[in-house]
């Protein structure tokens, strides 16, 4: 029965990919309008799921409210607006978030400091991805997404055939010393796709890069399952069949957004 129901399992996860990954791509591809909708989309469905996690009944339709707007600063921060404005814009909605809570000292911590954290976990971390696509061409997205993406094939593939020595059982159990070995080499030679001309990496740097993004993948991998145990849930919503919600999904590749905006502005062509 274990056996059908882990394929079954395999089986929808492979059905999910098979029709949302080739979507993904040419979404982000197609134009600079699809890549941010896409974005903004993906960033506004995680806020909800990470609502859901984290927040109080009593605190969801505020803090979600907050979100929203939050994200929309940041991202008409792309059109042709004065910083100025946008800045100011930001700074008030700061202080309306503290104001929330200031009748209820007791309480005022928690919130504010998991929406602020929410806000960069969930919407400036995968704004880099955006950021790099306008900057420079959109197929460097898909090209830093693929160290990120073999990490995480590797690391289960391996760490369902030979893992054995668990990492952080108390919060992730199926995360092992091997799969993390695994995805991190495979992770560190796909690097090496750098080193092509329109991104000009030396082959050290690429495979530099390949490292330190697995490292940031697993990270964020491990932060998101940390938020799940809190919650006391499997996975973090719905979003893909086989595979649960945004989070689950995009964990690692939201928090290496500017790790690998930050290795294109500075060893790239």
């Amino acid at each position: 029965m274990k056996t059908i129901i882990q394929s079954s399992d395999l089986g929808k996860r492979t059905w999910s990919i098979a029709w949302a990954l080739p979507l993904f791509l040419f979404l982000i591809l197609f134009n600079s309008w699809t890549l941010v909708s896409v974005f903004f989309f993906l960033s506004l469905g995680s806020l909800i799921e990470y609502g859901r996690l984290i927040y109080e009944k009593e605190e969801r339709a505020f803090l979600s409210w907050f979100s929203l707007i939050s994200l929309f600063l940041l991202y008409i921060s792309l059109l042709d607006i004065d910083y100025k404005v946008i800045l100011f814009a930001g700074y008030i909605l700061f202080l309306v978030l503290i104001g929330w809570r200031i009748k209820t000292p007791q309480r005022i911590v928690e919130p504010v400091a998991f929406c602020l954290l929410g806000f960069l976990y969930c919407s400036l971390f995968p704004f880099f991805w955006v950021k790099m696509g306008m900057d420079y061409n959109r197929t460097n997205i898909v090209l830093f997404a693929l160290p990120v993406w073999i990490n995480d094939i590797f690391a289960y593939l391996i760490g369902k055939k030979w893992g054995k020595h668990k990492i952080v059982p108390q919060i992730s159990p199926g995360k092992s010393w091997e799969g993390f070995l695994g995805g991190v080499g495979a992770a560190t030679l796909m690097g090496l796709i750098f080193v092509i001309p329109s991104i000009a990496f030396s082959p050290l740097q690429g495979l530099l890069a390949g490292f330190s993004i697995a490292l940031v993948s697993f990270g964020g991998d491990v932060w998101e399952s940390a938020l799940k145990r809190k919650a006391g849930v499997k996975d973090s919503g719905d979003f893909l069949p086989g595979h649960g919600g945004i989070l689950d999904r995009f964990d690692s590749f939201f928090l290496a957004g500017p790790l690998v905006y930050l290795l294109r502005l500075s060893w790239g062509r």
